[in-house]
Formats: structure tokens, sequence, C-alpha cells
């Protein structure tokens, strides 16, 4: 499987007074409009995973709606709760397990939930914690479906990186 991990572009800052409810803090108008960029970059690049599974909070559902959008698999895109609210390594990996094991899958999240995840996938035990910018891309392949440990990382793009490529 090729497992790429996005996390959301550019979100307005938590501010309990304006989003008393965090899951619906959206992303920036100018995150919107970086992040087309972006998605547009992920297009050139031939990124066309057969799933984009994102967490339903806003910010993240907004990231995937625009990078589906942009890549016009708009049909492939799916929200689930384990990559928000109720992540864990093994709620993921049981998600993980339903597809196939020759698909490209993109998941789009949060930190540090990406970053602990891309970690425990890449290292032995629990594995390094991973960095994730603002919508950054990390790419991971595996033999078969992704179990802890056995991922190789393919790359890993901060947004300008992508832009410069554009």
């Amino acid at each position: 499987m090729n497992l790429l991990l996005l996390r959301h572009a550019r979100a307005e800052r938590p501010d309990p007074a304006v989003y008393p409810d965090d899951d619906l803090r959206p992303l920036t108008e100018a995150g919107v409009k970086r992040h087309r960029r972006v998605s547009k970059v992920f297009h050139a690049m031939g990124i066309r995973p057969d799933r984009i599974i994102t967490s339903p909070r806003l910010r993240a559902r907004q990231t995937a709606e625009i990078t589906a959008a942009v890549l016009g698999l708009e049909e492939r895109l799916v929200q689930n709760v384990v990559l928000g609210a109720e992540y864990s390594l093994h709620a993921v990996l049981e998600m993980l397990a339903i597809c196939d094991p020759k698909e490209m899958v993109m998941l789009v999240g949060h930190e540090p939930d990406l970053g602990v995840l891309a970690g425990q996938l890449l290292g032995p035990n629990a594995g390094p914690t991973v960095r994730f910018r603002k919508g950054a891309l990390l790419g991971l392949s595996f033999p078969g479906i992704p179990q802890p440990g056995s991922g190789v990382l393919a790359f890993f793009y901060r947004p300008d990186d992508l832009l410069a490529l554009s």
C-alpha cells in the first residue's frame, strides 16, 4: 500500500470566543488559496489516491475537499472519526485493513496525531515523532497493509517545497 499523510492547511487561530467548538474552526482564506495551489502540484506530480479519508473536523474536511476537487476525485472522499477525536494507532490500522493493499490511500488529519502515526509506522517500537507543518504531505510505502515499523519513507514535502516545484 502507498499511504499519504496530509496535515490540514492553515486554519483560523483557536479562539473559544469565536469558535467555541474547535471542531468547527475553518481554514483561513489564505490557507484555502495556498492549499488550492499545493493541490495543483499534487495533480502535476500524478498523485491520484484511490481513497481520501479525512478527519471530520472542519479544517481537515476543507483541506480534503480542496484536494479532491483539484484532483477530480470528489467521489473518493470519505470522513472517519478515527482521524479526529477518536484517533488511535489501533483504530487507524483497523480502518486501513479494509483497503486493498494495492491502493494509494490519503489520510487528512491533524498534529500531533499524524506525526505520531508516521513515527509508529516508520520506526521500531513507538518510533520517532515526525513534525508536520500545516499542509505538509508525507508518503509511505508498505509491502501490504500497513503495520507498525513496516513503512518506508517515500517523500516528505512541506507546502513551500511543493510550491517550488510548480
